[in-house]
């Protein structure tokens, strides 16, 4: 650490003597503010007494960093920011070296100021709420809207320009919404954005295609494009609702500051007692800070706090390996040519498959080996006799696999085989005529070249076994890797949050797989999971990967029931498999008791309902204490009530579950109420937080409902029963996974399965 100071101090010195043979050496704690008061003193000295160096002391803030410097390392890094501002203006005079030798000591003293709080979060957004540096929208606008015309002419390329390839898949994409971006500046109002995300949610569906790099590229723009006019439509309706008008440097400032607070407060609270709503609200904080290009050492300490694995999974190579054995049994015919005999007849070949794990750091590495034996009855033409023979070739075959992210990749296969070999006839042929002597003078010729016939029939043996194996392998390889590459991988990448760190490895005793999923507006988990041995399958899951994932599939969803004769419908845009699912499972009678009004005691009547899920965070999931707590975002709740439409817009509904563990299962017991809060709310009991008068008496109705319709006979399930995993192997094997160990606390859920 000494090390690491004296080479900081070293290099700070010698670029401020390449600058400036008279600058000063630089203070190394926030405390020492010798320099900067030095340098101050100077440029005071320079400027003078008389109104001109007066007007500059107010211009650049002189009185208040003096006040500042007075609090030593207790001064406000953003006040100090303020001021270092003003030196940056580009104002006339300012690159003189009177004032850039103070800019310069001001920086480095409010980064002394700002490192002090690196290991304290909360502070460390407090410190940074003066990080922003203003610029005019259209310098920061440009290269987003630049990339995003560069990924969107790409895509047009790809795509054939005019083709109808090309326009049924702008069409899907909605183009329409996204041309005028693309052709000139848009003016920012709240339907354009709701455009923009619309057309980013279809770039991010489960469509397959859209995990080519053409689109995943123009998404990426289109997000980034689109959080920077966010940001603007946030700042003009901070001026809209401002009795006092400001700069727009100064709005956009104090906007920036006002997020960095709700990012210190939301980081108190997480550290404190970590919530869904404290990590999901630290992302977004975190996201829109990233996306203005601020306060990169906040950004770096936060990502480095929220930087474990979400996943964990481990398999067993005791498990791997009852799944993979196998018996092998094949009869093949035999022609070849040893020794200049033509040998026919049929081969037996018995084995047995089997699999170990073993130690790689970077990616799974396997070994299949199959150890058999080939029994041989074969007859032998050499003119003028005729042999018949039987041999048994013991042989073992290996061969290794690596498996990553990047690639399947089989090593040839190595075969070592041994034969052993018997003659059990030698008759002459074309006539009895010297028979005796040939006959002998073969057997003869035969025992001399057993050992030679025998190790060449053994080469042959290994190069037939290591293509059989090879062929058989190298299909069974191709098919895992299209599944990967067609179902699991695309998945993720469509919905952009394909993991940023995904690790897969082997021991002697597992495979192990663990992964980070979260977007650059979502935050990973900040502890890991407990420990667990002896299990076949182990799966360790952090709340935040799901609830990363899941806008991805559930962002704006809704269902609607317009006639008691209609099946329910799904509406937005969603997979097809939740369409199947849904008209699987779907119930009106069930569907129905969640929007009826608490007012009525006809059960029979029908109420036409709409229910539209949250845009950005549709549900979430809390793993807490052995309970599992859902949270439902409503962005829209349509009913009919006493006949006239009731519409009420970002309701959250809670329902919590106790995790049980029962006959190898999981069963899920709802405890307590359903609640209802405002989108947002946090009722975390020591945050102390308040509802509106109108959000109480909203809440009581909604709670009146809920727990009317989750009593009744067709309401919510008050238990949900989920049976051990049984599955069939390729070959007919029928297998169970059993859970032995549950666990589900502090935002973990870690399941451990036997096979059998």
């Amino acid at each position: 650490m000494q090390q690491a100071v004296a080479i900081s101090l070293m290099s700070r010195v010698l670029l401020i003597g390449v600058i400036s043979v008279s600058s000063p050496v630089l203070a190394g704690t926030p405390g020492d503010v010798s320099q900067l008061t030095a340098a101050l003193d100077q440029l005071d000295q320079w400027i003078g007494e008389e109104a001109n160096g007066d007007k500059w002391r107010k211009y650049l803030g002189s009185r208040s960093l003096r006040a500042q410097i007075e609090k030593g390392q207790a001064a406000d890094p953003a006040v100090v920011s303020r001021v270092l501002e003003q030196y940056r203006t580009g104002a006339t005079g300012l690159d003189k070296k009177q004032f850039t030798r103070v800019a310069r000591e001001i920086k480095f003293w409010r980064d002394a100021l700002k490192g002090q709080y690196r290991g304290d979060l909360p502070k460390l957004a407090w410190a940074s709420r003066g990080d922003y540096r203003p610029a005019s929208r259209e310098e920061r606008l440009a290269p987003s809207r630049t990339k995003l015309r560069q990924t969107a002419q790409s895509l047009e390329r790809t795509l054939g320009v005019n083709t109808p390839f090309a326009e049924n898949w702008k069409r899907y994409l909605r183009w329409e919404k996204l041309e005028p971006h693309l052709v000139g500046e848009v003016a920012i109002d709240e339907k354009k954005l709701l455009d923009l995300t619309a057309v980013l949610r279809r770039f991010r569906s489960s469509v397959a295609g859209l995990e080519n790099s053409a689109f995943t590229q123009t998404a990426e723009a289109l997000d980034h494009y689109r959080g920077l006019l966010r940001w603007y439509h946030r700042v003009e309706k901070v001026a809209k609702r401002s009795r006092r008008k400001y700069s727009r440097r100064d709005l956009e400032r104090r906007v920036y500051m006002s997020q960095l607070l709700e990012l210190e407060k939301q980081l108190t609270r997480h550290l404190e007692a970590p919530s869904v709503e404290t990590s999901r609200k630290i992302g977004q904080l975190l996201g829109f800070v990233q996306q203005l290009d601020q306060s990169p050492q906040l950004v770096k300490a936060i990502r480095s706090h929220f930087t474990q694995s979400n996943v964990f999974t481990a398999v067993s190579e005791s498990a791997i390996n009852r799944l993979a054995e196998r018996p092998v049994h094949e009869t093949q015919p035999v022609r070849d040519c040893i020794l200049g005999a033509r040998i026919l007849g049929t081969a037996e070949s018995t084995g047995f498959v089997t699999l170990r794990t073993l130690p790689a750091d970077d990616h799974i590495a396997l070994e299949l080996q199959l150890a058999g034996t080939i029994h041989s009855n074969t007859v032998g033409y050499k003119k003028p006799v005729r042999l018949t023979s039987r041999s048994n070739t013991n042989f073992v075959a290996t061969k290794r696999l690596q498996i990553s992210d990047a690639r399947f990749v089989a090593i040839p296969t190595d075969v070592s085989a041994s034969t052993k070999s018997r003659t059990t006839s030698i008759r002459k042929t074309g006539g009895r005529f010297g028979r005796r002597l040939i006959e002998r003078i073969a057997w003869k010729k035969v025992g001399e070249s057993k050992s030679k016939s025998e190790r060449i029939a053994s080469q042959r043996a290994e190069q037939k076994v290591a293509k059989k194996f090879d062929d058989q392998v190298a299909d069974a390889i191709f098919q895992a890797r299209h599944k990967y590459d067609r179902q699991a991988r695309p998945l993720l990448v469509r919905a952009g949050v394909f993991p940023e760190y995904l690790r897969m490895a082997s021991t002697d005793r597992a495979i192990h797989v663990e992964a980070r999923l979260a977007s650059y507006e979502q935050v990973s988990a900040s502890t890991m999971p407990i420990s667990t041995v002896g299990e076949d399958l182990s799966l360790k899951v952090h709340e935040s990967a799901i609830n990363n994932f899941l806008p991805s599939i559930l962002a704006g969803v809704g269902i609607r029931q317009a006639a008691e004769s209609e099946p329910p419908e799904l509406i937005g845009d969603f997979p097809s498999w939740l369409k199947e699912l849904a008209e699987k499972h779907g119930s009106p009678s069930k569907l129905q008791q969640g929007a009826d009004d608490a007012g009525t005691d006809t059960k029979a009547e029908f109420k036409p309902f709409s229910v539209t899920l949250n845009r950005t965070h549709p549900l979430s999931i809390r793993f807490d204490d052995q309970q599992v707590t859902l949270r439902i975002r409503i962005a829209e709740l349509k009913t009919v009530e006493k006949g006239e439409e009731q519409i009420r817009e970002n309701w959250d509904f809670l329902i919590t579950f106790e995790i049980l563990q029962s006959d190898n299962g999981i069963i899920l017991r709802r405890v307590g109420d359903i609640e209802a809060f405002p989108t947002g709310f946090d009722p975390t009991p020591r945050w102390g937080d308040k509802l509106s008068g109108k959000q109480a008496a909203t809440r009581g109705a909604l709670v009146k409902v809920l727990k009317k319709r989750a009593d009744g006979e067709n309401g919510f399930p008050k238990e949900i029963a989920i049976p051990p995993f049984q599955f069939t192997t390729a070959e007919g094997v029928e297998h169970t996974l059993d859970l032995q160990h549950l666990d589900c606390d502090n935002g973990w859920l870690t399941l451990g399965y036997q096979l059998r």
